[in-house]
This record gives structure tokens, sequence and C-alpha cells, in this order.
């Protein structure tokens, strides 16, 4: 969240986080609630796979390079990158901490070379919604996603 208000800069009209109020939590009613995807407003064309070769340096040693040098807060999980980087690069977790990189790389890749129905990885695509305040105490909606 810090790093995201950094980036607001003077000239808009957003003025910090706002506090959660029972008004705001009433304002996600407002939100249109999920529905089943029509198959009418799809695109039907054959299915293309993504080469592999662009993405097969995606190892467990890159991804605790990248989580050795990344920051950011907390989305659904509530588990923030430092808290991922000690998970990812400690050794007081011995292997454990090679498997989930290792699984974290597999992850990745797939997702970036395969076609995974969306039913599949709708979490992993959800965010929490943080609401900004405007100077004139109006809202702003921001999705914070997952580390």
């Amino acid at each position: 969240m810090k790093k995201a208000l950094r980036f607001v800069d003077n000239a808009n009209d957003i003025d910090g986080k706002h506090d959660i109020t029972t008004d705001i939590i009433k304002l996600n009613d407002k939100h249109t609630k999920a529905v089943e995807i029509k198959q009418s407003a799809m695109i039907n064309k054959p299915e293309t796979k993504t080469e592999m070769a662009s993405f097969e340096n995606i190892t467990q040693d890159e991804i605790a390079s990248c989580a050795k040098n990344s920051s950011g807060s907390r989305g659904l999980t509530q588990i923030d990158m430092e808290t991922w980087r000690e998970m990812i690069c400690s050794k007081s977790y011995g292997t454990h901490s090679q498997t989930l990189a290792n699984e974290i790389a597999t992850l990745a890749r797939r997702l970036a070379t395969d076609i995974i129905p969306h039913d599949h990885i709708s979490t992993l695509r959800a965010c929490r919604l943080v609401p900004l305040k405007k100077k004139d105490n109006g809202i702003s909606p921001v999705g914070v996603g997952e580390c």
C-alpha cells in the first residue's frame, strides 16, 4: 500500500488511505456479483500453445533471486513479501525452502505456457480492495493482488 501511495502524485485528488468504516464496507454491495461466463461472449478460435523455450529459465534459483529483491504488502493470503522471502530463501527451513521455490517456478512456467481454465486459477487472480481517500472525501478503490 505504501508503494502504491508513493506513485500517487500531487496533481491528482488522492489524499491517502480511507478509514474502514461501515459506510465503506457497505460500498462492497454496489459491486456487480460474479456470474457464469456466457459462451456466446467467448472468441472461438483454436488454442495456441506457447513455446516453453522462453520460460525454461524460470527455475527455483531464479525464484529465490527474485524473492530476495522483491517487496510488497500482503494480498488475500495476508502473507507479505518479507514472509515469502523468509520461506523461500531461509536456510532454517532446510529443503522445504528449495521445494517451495521449485513449486513456484513450476507454477509460473505452467501459467506462462499452458491454457488453464479460469475456474482453476480464479483465486490467484483475486485481489483485496483498498479504499483510497480523495481530497473531496470521496473514495477510489484500488485492487491489491498477491505478491
